[in-house]
């Protein structure tokens, strides 16, 4: 009787780490299913209202690149951004700092639905982004750049 608790306990164990080991990346996900991917530059920032897990933002961007179609030339994005002292950081949002005129590439969920990604541009993603789109990966709400496949 003792073995086969002793077994069934082993067998739950084993069963719940691999789960807990490998969480699913939601915002890579949401990422990956935007409507909206471009290379855009950040027109207007403007900030909404303050709650405890930080300041919901809506930022305007105006496209440069457009990685998907039908990608407006002007679209917005929400996020939350932490201003202030008394504001606490939550595990499960992301916060970006966008600044007026800072060039980014930019996921959108839809046009005025939330940025799922949003990362400074730098001459590897502008090239990765344009011609190798296939290389460009999401993690916590950042791109990055696969290595090439040869």
């Amino acid at each position: 009787m003792k073995i086969r608790i002793s077994l069934i306990g082993l067998f739950f164990l084993l069963a719940v780490l691999p789960s807990k080991a490998s969480e699913p990346d939601y915002m890579a996900l949401m990422a990956h299913d935007s409507e909206i991917k471009a290379i855009a530059t950040v027109s207007k920032v403007r900030q909404m209202r303050g709650n405890r897990d930080g300041t919901f933002t809506r930022v305007s961007f105006k496209r440069v690149y457009a990685v998907t179609p039908y990608t407006p030339k002007v679209f917005i994005g929400a996020c939350k951004i932490l201003n202030y002292a008394w504001q606490k950081r939550s595990k499960d949002i992301i916060y970006i700092k966008p600044k007026v005129g800072q060039k980014v590439y930019v996921t959108v969920s839809s046009n005025g639905g939330a940025i799922t990604s949003f990362t400074r541009l730098t001459p590897e993603l502008d090239y990765a982004v344009r011609k190798e789109p296939f290389r460009v990966e999401y993690t916590h709400g950042k791109a990055v750049i696969l290595p090439p496949i040869e």
